[in-house]
């Protein structure tokens, strides 16, 4: 692999408020431990450092990657407090480090204490927009991200750093990965999974919904699969409240689940979905949303809003639609976009082929092959 290093040494830092594995949900924490297993069976030394959780021992070795797990906590409210205790975990993360070739970490905080070179050579995956810490990052021998929006972010922030972004998407694996061909008889069911939080659109999907209800042709539902709670990301008990108030009216054909952590069943629900509705209005605050990305993979056809973060994957028409929420009333195009698909059959199984066949690009294999093929061309510079 390396013509100085017959094994490549590769260490995983990940943030410090989710478990490895994603107990608690997180794409990120999904994403890095799929490309962990992939890095080992490829023949890498793998190690991945997380937070210490109940029913996780502190050190064990799993599909050839050796986990440590470090105290750390729930994710606090307030920026200050999350910060500060990032910070110490962070401390405690790099007392248990090992020697490494690369070090791959998602943490805001970590890249700024990793600054010696025998932990290995500093790749910041950035899957979050930057808020202002790139200035600190300049030691980093790479900054990898996950589309071209957001290198074009990256690069407007830290100019000095344009030759060192590079970007890889995210891994679709396990249950989650891509199938060869979209199941033949889904259910007329939209789905959307997400937290449920007023930057995610679920109200203006929800009115959608009850629009096109009134043109409809057979019984379609609705099903919202997310967290809502505050310590998930999610908007309280308020703004679920509201959303359910909304979908009051459409009876059983609108049901809440609740957050679905377990891969094998959000992929169930996915291939029982034929389309997948992801409206974001979180124009700054996405980087490369997953959920559509997985709906396609298990053939759901993903409707979502007009923002520069889906280009990667999504060519509206073809294996997607895309609805600009932000012109005259969103509720309406939504609403319009939705009937495009439910009473047209034939378009939809074109599109549901076409949107199973890009996800398979991103297929774990594939997309670890690629990060390892980034790291060669550090290791070798």
């Amino acid at each position: 692999m390396l013509p100085f290093r017959k094994t490549m040494r590769l260490t995983i830092v990940q943030g410090p408020y989710l478990p490895v594995p994603p107990l608690l949900g997180g794409a990120v924490e999904r994403s890095m431990l799929s490309l962990g297993r992939h890095w080992a069976a490829a023949g890498c030394e793998v190690t991945h450092v997380s937070r210490r959780f109940p029913g996780l021992p502190d050190a064990e070795t799993r599909d050839g990657v050796r986990h440590l797990r470090v105290p750390s906590r729930d994710a606090p409210a307030g920026r200050l407090s999350f910060r500060w205790h990032e910070w110490l975990y962070c401390r405690r993360v790099k007392s248990v480090l090992p020697p490494a070739d690369i070090i791959v970490t998602n943490s805001v905080i970590m890249p700024l204490l990793l600054r010696d070179e025998r932990f290995g050579r500093l790749v910041v995956r950035m899957e979050r927009p930057p808020k202002g810490q790139l200035r600190f990052y300049r030691h980093a021998a790479l900054i990898q991200t996950v589309s071209q929006d957001m290198r074009t972010r990256i690069q407007a922030a830290a100019p000095e750093l344009a030759e060192r972004i590079s970007v890889v998407g995210s891994p679709l694996d396990g249950a989650l990965a891509p199938l060869d061909a979209p199941p033949a008889d889904p259910e007329r069911q939209i789905t959307f999974v997400g937290r449920l939080h007023p930057e995610k659109g679920v109200d203006l999907l929800i009115g959608a919904f009850r629009r096109a209800l009134e043109q409809l042709r057979g019984a379609w539902t609705l099903t919202i699969v997310g967290p809502h709670e505050g310590r998930a990301g999610g908007g309280g008990e308020a703004w679920l409240a509201r959303l359910r108030a909304l979908a009051a009216t459409a009876g059983e054909r609108i049901a809440f689940t609740g957050p679905i952590f377990e891969p094998e069943r959000l992929a169930a629900e996915l291939r029982r979905s034929a389309i997948f509705a992801y409206p974001s209005l979180a124009e700054r605050g996405e980087a490369l949303p997953m959920a559509p990305l997985e709906a396609m993979g298990q053939g759901a056809v993903p409707v979502v809003s007009a923002l520069a973060c889906f280009r990667d994957y999504l060519d509206p028409g073809s294996n997607g639609l895309a609805v600009d929420l932000r012109a005259g009333n969103g509720e309406a195009a939504l609403a319009t976009a939705l009937l495009a698909l439910m009473n047209d059959p034939q378009r939809l199984t074109r599109m549901r082929a076409l949107a199973c066949r890009t996800a398979q690009s991103y297929a774990a294999a594939r997309i670890a092959e690629r990060h390892l093929q980034d790291f060669r061309q550090i290791l070798a510079r």
